[in-house]
């Protein structure tokens, strides 16, 4: 596997938890406050999870890119 086609994994990865944020937040709007409590908290997860997941993709796009020398927490 190419370091290419790992970063489009990626990017698919981070789709899929992007729609079940929004799948989530749709779901919060009708929940009793309790599992809206549950449901926020939840998404807050997948938004690290979201973010991260896109940082990486970006860092495997430009891995070999010599003007990308740092990239936030990661460096190369």
């Amino acid at each position: 596997m190419t370091l290419t086609s790992m970063a489009a994994s990626y990017r698919h990865s981070a789709e899929l938890l992007r729609q079940r944020m929004n799948e989530l937040k749709e779901a919060a709007k009708t929940a009793a406050p309790a599992e809206k409590s549950k449901l926020e908290q939840r998404i807050r997860d997948l938004n690290t999870l979201y973010r991260e997941t896109r940082e990486t993709a970006r860092l495997l796009e430009r891995y070999y890119d010599r003007r990308y020398h740092a990239h936030g927490r990661r460096k190369l």
